[in-house]
Formats: structure tokens, sequence, C-alpha cells
């Protein structure tokens, strides 16, 4: 019996690699998919109905294409326009207001801790950079004993929850980070 399974073993059909099946097998599977189109087009009226079909959904999507590129190109532009009115602007809480009006409340929150930020720069004499978080905010605060420190802390707990937590910003949350802001508007507006 072991002489019998040694011998079928060591036929030819045995010694192929699997990578070479696999390979066998699906050049036949795409031979046999081939075949099978080109009997299906036998019976069609012609190759060019094919060929006209297939022109007519390139442009299609070429022309769906330049649409949804043009649409994003607007929202780009509003939001550039945006981001430079936030970062620029004198008064990011004016932006904050505009934006809650607006019915933005996330844009809104981004522009209150741009204007908290930019208190405690002033106020605190902070360096700020735009690849800092809140956290090395806080930290330098932490390491300098300043007093806006429990009050910067609350506005970024709340800001982390409204803008980065599970649900969307609305104007019940956009009015405590209104609240928490006070104090630095308020230290803005006396310095």
């Amino acid at each position: 019996m072991h002489d019998t399974i040694q011998a079928v073993l060591r036929d030819p059909a045995f010694r192929r690699s699997l990578r070479r099946s696999l390979a066998d097998r699906l050049l036949l599977w795409v031979a046999e998919w081939f075949e099978r189109l080109m009997e299906l087009s036998r019976s069609l009226p012609s190759g060019r109905s094919f060929a006209l079909a297939a022109v007519a959904l390139v442009a299609l999507f070429v022309l769906v294409r330049v649409v949804i590129a043009a649409s994003a190109s607007d929202d780009r532009a509003e939001r550039a326009a945006l981001r430079r009115g936030t970062v620029w602007s004198d008064d990011p809480w004016q932006v904050a207001d505009a934006l809650a009006a607006q019915g933005r409340h996330e844009e809104a929150a981004h522009a209150l801790y741009r204007g908290v930020v930019l208190s405690l720069g002033r106020v605190e004499r902070l360096r700020l950079d735009p690849a800092r978080t809140s956290g090395d905010y806080a930290r330098e605060l932490r390491r300098r004993g300043a007093g806006s420190l429990v009050p910067f802390r609350a506005f970024t707990r709340r800001f982390d929850v409204v803008v980065y937590g599970h649900t969307r910003a609305d104007a019940a949350a956009l009015a405590e980070l209104h609240a928490l802001s006070a104090p630095f508007r308020a230290r803005v507006r006396a310095a």
C-alpha cells in the first residue's frame, strides 16, 4: 500500500506547485469568461453600439467628475475665506457670533477656541503656534503657575467634547462654550 501511494505521488501531475496550479485555474477562468463574452457579442447587432455606449459612459463620468470638482472647489474657497476671517480677524468672538447665527456651531466653537488662545497669548504672553494643542498650552500655564489654567482647562474640556465628541455641536453646547470663554473675552478687552 505504501509503495502504491508513493508511486502515485511520484506522478508528474502531483509535482506541480500550488502557485502554478492556481495560476492555471485563473487563466482557465479568464479564458472561459472571454469565450462567453465573445459568444454574447456574436448575437448582438454590432460592436459599434458597444463602443458608442462606452464612449457615452466615459463622457458622463467626466461630466459628473467636473461638476463634483467645481462644487468641492467652491466649498474649499468658502472654507479658506472663513479661515482667513477667523485667523486674521481682530475679534474672533465676532466671527464666532456670526458663525453661530448661521447655524455653523462647530466652526463657531473653533472660533471661540481661537479667541481663548489669542487671549492667552496676549495676557499670559504665551507663544502661539498652530501645531500646539490645548494640552501643550495647559502644561505651559501650569509650569508658569498662571491663574488662567483652571478656566482654560474647563473651556478646553468642554470644547473637546463638543468638537471631537460623538454628538454634533449644537446651540446649547455653544452657549456653554460661550459662558466658559467669558473670562478670556473680558481679559482681552481689559488689556
